[in-house]
């Protein structure tokens, strides 16, 4: 998923958003940084350096949903309740330890005693009612609508019970209304910091104060977010005094830099120069297949595009195994369709897999009268891991049924612009929460950035996504499920499925961490250690 939207939004939002996150680039430098802990001098806690590919532009939750975002989050703030995603990814307690259902619309909850902000703040259910309010969430104006239409439209409010107890309450009965509180957007923060900051967006979204194991020390736009010990974090102490995740968006120079000593982590690398990193002495690669998938979107209001048979030959044309096996070294695999095992009784064992048949391809353009139009495929530069040879591939397996593709390099916040040629592209789907609403509908339905940039609308899409919200039974969401997966994937094409993606990082010996099957890094206690360092 690229962070150039928060999708569904009215174009108001659209551009107070748009002209925010500009302001943000220029004045990120004059932010002044949070002070170092007052026993920095004495802290011999090792620093991490890790080298990324991008970072996100802001560090609040609500105001960007991307796989870049998502691996800073987890270190900075903290869900509701939280994802087990070492185990079944189920629900978990996190801020809130536990919670009792008082009736189908009333959800009580105890929340965790003792939890500290990153300003010395215990939080409270007044901090809970905030973050979930009007003036960050709920209403129209407010900065985390967008996130809101996607990820909470079945809450209505959150009352204080007391200074630990908080009561959800919601419009309709949910059925996974927890799930929506261990998304990656149900995070408290501070009310008190957020008011002391004076309704600041621009500032506030560079250094939010959340709980989570890490502080926002500085932002440096384009160039590095150096993250500082939360020493009273609610998991323990972390291990590193600071983490200092930097941009070097070529994959050679994270490389180089890692086996040169300048990093510990290097992120992101592609399956054919993981044997460089292996290859050199005291440093390992760790990491693998992560719920989400490579997918690209297909433009139905471009005139090559219009007609659904052009779209299902170019999705027939794909021979996705071949890319795994030659450009993924079989390190990741083809799923049978859009979605993910993790959804558990939701998820579709029997659902077909893709078809690769060039024959079948080139005959469906025959019938919809292709002339050979040109079909512009965009790429942002590896973004993704593999992203260019993934899309090289692609281009070059329509070509050879006859169809006129181009790849065109693209920036990020570009792919879906409605500039001449915008046919097809890369984009990515994460499985946000175990459950096919939130990690499948909400980002191609109506609340989309396919509906928003107007590339693919389907009324029946979204009727179908309508009733799935309310589905109580899991049989009867798993057959609606199906119903949006045959239309979307194969009736009227709007996306199709490349491949499961993969993260691999080249890591230094003396560092013990074992990533999530996630893009998520947890650093915190528990998670990440140093051989050097004695207790």
């Amino acid at each position: 998923m690229s962070e150039h939207t928060f999708t569904g939004l009215n174009a108001a939002v659209t551009r107070r958003t748009t002209l925010l996150m500009g302001a943000a680039a220029g004045l990120a430098a004059l932010v002044p940084a949070l002070p170092a802990a007052a026993d920095d001098a004495g802290d011999i806690r090792p620093e991490l350096r890790i080298a990324v590919q991008q970072n996100p532009t802001s560090q609040e939750p609500v105001d960007a949903a991307s796989n870049v975002a998502f691996r800073n989050n987890y270190s900075i703030h903290e869900t509701v309740l939280a994802i087990d995603m070492r185990g079944d990814f189920s629900v978990k307690p996190n801020l809130g330890t536990s919670w009792t259902w008082v009736s189908p619309t009333i959800l009580e909850m105890k929340l965790r005693p003792g939890v500290i902000f990153h300003d010395g703040r215990e939080m409270t259910a007044d901090d809970v009612a905030f973050s979930f309010g009007p003036e960050r969430l709920l209403n129209k104006n407010a900065p985390g609508y967008p996130v809101y239409l996607t990820s909470f439209t079945s809450l209505d409010h959150v009352e204080v019970v007391d200074p630990l107890t908080v009561r959800f309450i919601t419009k309709f009965q949910d059925p996974i209304f927890l799930q929506r509180l261990a998304c990656y957007a149900a995070v408290v923060i501070s009310r008190d910091a957020w008011q002391k900051n004076g309704g600041n967006w621009t500032t506030w979204r560079q250094k939010p104060i959340g709980a989570g194991p890490y502080k926002v020390e500085s932002y440096a736009t384009n160039e590095n977010v150096v993250l500082a010990s939360h020493d009273q974090a609610f998991r323990g102490k972390p291990a590193a005094k600071r983490v200092t995740l930097r941009i070097v968006p070529e994959v050679s120079s994270r490389i180089a830099g890692l086996l040169a000593g300048d990093y510990d982590i290097a992120t992101d690398l592609p399956p054919d120069q993981l044997s460089a990193v292996t290859g050199s002495p005291g440093h390992s690669i760790v990491g693998g297949p992560v719920p989400n998938h490579r997918i690209l979107y297909f433009d139905k209001t471009n005139p090559a595009l219009k007609d659904p048979r052009v779209r299902q030959a170019l999705i027939l044309a794909i021979d996705r195994q071949a890319i795994v096996d030659s450009i993924w070294d079989g390190r990741t695999r083809v799923p049978n369709g859009l979605q993910f095992e993790l959804y558990g009784p939701v998820y579709l064992k029997d659902y077909p897999a893709y078809k690769y048949d060039p024959d079948q391809a080139a005959k469906l353009l025959k019938d919809a009268g292709y002339n050979g139009e040109e079909i512009e495929v965009r790429s942002q530069n590896n973004y993704y891991t593999a992203e260019n040879p993934v899309t090289q591939a692609v281009v070059a397996m329509w070509q050879a049924i006859g169809v006129n593709a181009k790849m065109k390099f693209v920036e990020g916040g570009k792919l879906f612009e409605n500039a001449p040629g915008r046919a097809t592209g890369n984009w990515s789907s994460t499985a946000q929460i175990p459950d096919p609403y939130i990690s499948f509908y909400t980002q191609f339905g109506s609340a989309g950035s396919l509906n928003s940039f107007k590339i693919w609308q389907n009324a029946d899409f979204d009727a179908l996504g309508a009733k799935m919200e309310k589905a109580v039974d899991p049989a009867e969401r798993a057959k609606i499920f199906r119903d949006m997966l045959q239309l979307i994937e194969w009736n009227d094409p709007g996306v199709t499925v490349l491949h499961q993606n993969a993260v691999f990082y080249g890591i230094r010996d003396g560092i013990k961490w074992q990533p999530l099957p996630a893009f998520q890094m947890d650093l915190g206690a528990g998670s990440l250690s140093f051989e050097e360092q004695k207790s």
